[in-house]
């Protein structure tokens, strides 16, 4: 992992899996790791990357994304959620993304995740869905 993200406006982006969201709005487990991610939720940086990019490069990968939501730096460590800088290379079936970043939540049990999860999903919705633009369905 690199190196800690400190600038606290900076918005990070997360892909929500159509499966996960519901009359637009996403469930609040997509704001915590799942049991797989050893912790660590998967987001991009809006420093490096927007979020229209963020999503195309994602289902490029040939993941499912219906819609982006974002939280800032500073949100996730209101709540004790360190991000860090974590680039992902090229692979013979993926595409790079130097954009990639974790938060770290393995300082929290899987309850206190829950309750974290919760009140991020409301700091996301306050800020609306990122992409696809207003107006356009997503998914």
């Amino acid at each position: 992992m690199g190196n800690k993200l400190t600038a606290e406006a900076e918005v990070l982006f997360r892909q929500i899996h159509p499966n996960f969201i519901d009359d637009g709005e996403p469930s609040s487990d997509r704001f915590r790791p799942s049991e797989k991610d050893a912790n660590m939720l998967s987001v991009d940086r809006s420093a490096v990357i927007t979020a229209d990019i963020s999503h195309a490069l994602y289902t490029s990968n040939g993941l499912a994304s219906a819609a982006v939501f974002g939280l800032t730096v500073g949100e996730f460590a209101q709540e004790t959620v360190t991000c860090v800088e974590d680039p992902i290379d090229a692979t013979d079936t993926t595409a790079a993304n130097p954009a990639h970043a974790l938060a770290d939540y393995s300082a929290h049990t899987l309850k206190q995740q829950k309750l974290i999860a919760k009140k991020l999903k409301r700091a996301a919705i306050a800020r609306g869905r990122l992409h696809p633009p207003r107006g356009e369905k997503s998914g």
